[in-house]
């Protein structure tokens, strides 16, 4: 079976499962971005330890992630019925950090040891956080309006690294378009003509969905905020992309994990969401703060 074959078979059976996740209620929500911020956690635990050695903490990743995921979820009492407890985020974060420190000064040798508890530590606190901001985007209850927000986001973001890869590949350097490499070292097939694509795409998509997605937030959309969100978007999702694939060449990875027969791993398929979410979160802060 050639690869194009193994990419379509997964999307059509992973899609259809992703979106009754999403649609079903809390749990299913929650779940999914447990175990997408677990496996991610997982898969760039074994890249840094590709890259420095040490001891396999791919296991301490996951549940560091999966635990920064929950606390999050648990910090406004907005989910499974209990009290806000948001100190417990601030504690989680706390053991995590003590656990890395306590296995680097045993198990990692003292010239790769700085290094490797940067690069170790980037794993759950990356993940698990991002995993706990898509919690924050999501509401209680069945049906997609109480994932309107995470929906815009994903949209967004496979809008953009779509549209960007077609004119790109297939209209940049003719006619009147030329073809500038993006990031040559980084990623060689990315130019800015389809860069600019995508993110001129994310700006309408978003100011077009945005008062609908987000009307729940307290933020008031107009067609400035919409353009500007969108702008954003498009901007936090390319620098994730740019981001994920040094890390890759960073430490000598093709594919991130095998999760997505054909389309490798978590990493490799989340890369544009992991700092899109954490800049809306932020923003949607912001445009409260501002509209005071």
């Amino acid at each position: 079976m050639n690869n194009l074959a193994q990419r379509v078979i997964t999307a059509v059976i992973a899609i259809p499962v992703v979106f009754f996740l999403l649609w079903f209620c809390d749990y299913t929500r929650i779940g999914l971005m447990v175990l997408l911020g677990g496996v991610g956690a997982w898969e760039w635990a074994k890249m840094a330890t590709n890259k420095y050695g040490g001891p396999d903490v791919r296991f301490v990743a996951l549940l560091s992630s999966v635990l920064l995921t929950l606390a999050w979820a648990v910090k406004d009492g907005s989910f499974f019925g209990i009290q806000a407890q948001p100190s417990l985020l601030g504690i989680i974060v706390l053991l995590v950090l003590a656990i890395y420190i306590a296995i680097a000064y045993a198990k990692v040798n003292i010239e790769n040891l700085f290094p490797w508890l940067v690069m170790q530590l980037g794993a759950p606190l990356y993940l698990g956080l991002w995993g706990g901001m898509n919690v924050t985007l999501m509401k209680s209850g069945q049906g997609f309006e109480q994932c309107y927000a995470f929906l815009l986001l994903v949209t967004s973001m496979w809008g953009c690294d779509t549209v960007a890869y077609f004119f790109g590949k297939f209209v940049a350097g003719k006619g009147p378009f030329g073809r500038h490499l993006f990031a040559p070292t980084i990623s060689p097939k990315k130019t800015w003509e389809g860069a600019f694509a995508g993110t001129i795409f994310t700006m309408f998509w978003v100011m077009f969905l945005a008062p609908k997605a987000l009307v729940g937030f307290g933020v008031e959309f107009d067609v400035v905020k919409g353009l500007l969100l969108g702008l954003l978007f498009a901007v936090a999702g390319q620098a994730g992309d740019l981001l994920m694939s040094a890390l890759k060449r960073w430490s000598g990875t093709k594919d991130s994990g095998n999760l997505f027969v054909g389309h490798g791993g978590v990493l490799d398929r989340c890369d544009s969401f992991y700092l899109a979410a954490p800049m809306l979160v932020l923003l949607l802060d912001f445009f409260k703060v501002i509209a005071v």
